[in-house]
């Protein structure tokens, strides 16, 4: 999944608007906000469910993913927005979450991920300006 920058922040809602119009421009009948696109789910009721998650990636962020070629699926948010929401759940602000190879810095707060490490980095690098951590 391609990572996209629109005011320094990862705009998931822009990137589901954009693979609707290709999907209705490729050959299905466009229609209005109730046409079913994906198992019998409407459009909106994919976009609510991707609001609800609010994962964003700052500009800092979304770049180290690049140059660092980590890939992020859609599981992968899913996960980050769980794990953000069991930060906050326990008075965590700024959290390390670890997932398999990768190490985020995010602000459980505003969902927000600050910057991301690959395992090769993990191994050399102290984290500083977190409240906890969480493993996923």
């Amino acid at each position: 999944m391609s990572n996209e920058i629109m005011g320094n922040r990862y705009n998931l809602t822009d990137a589901i608007i954009r693979q609707a119009e290709k999907v209705n421009s490729s050959g299905s009948k466009p229609g209005g906000a109730d046409s079913r696109v994906n198992n019998g789910r409407s459009f909106q009721e994919i976009l609510n469910e991707q609001l609800s998650q609010k994962i964003s990636f700052s500009k800092h962020a979304n770049q180290r993913t690049e140059e660092r070629n980590i890939q992020i699926s859609e599981n992968d948010l899913n996960r980050l927005g769980d794990a953000c929401d069991r930060a906050q759940q326990k008075g965590i602000k700024d959290a390390l979450i670890v997932m398999e190879d990768h190490a985020f810095i995010v602000n459980a707060l505003n969902k927000t991920v600050i910057t991301v490490v690959d395992k090769n980095e993990m191994k050399s690098n102290i984290f500083t300006h977190i409240d906890g951590a969480v493993f996923i």
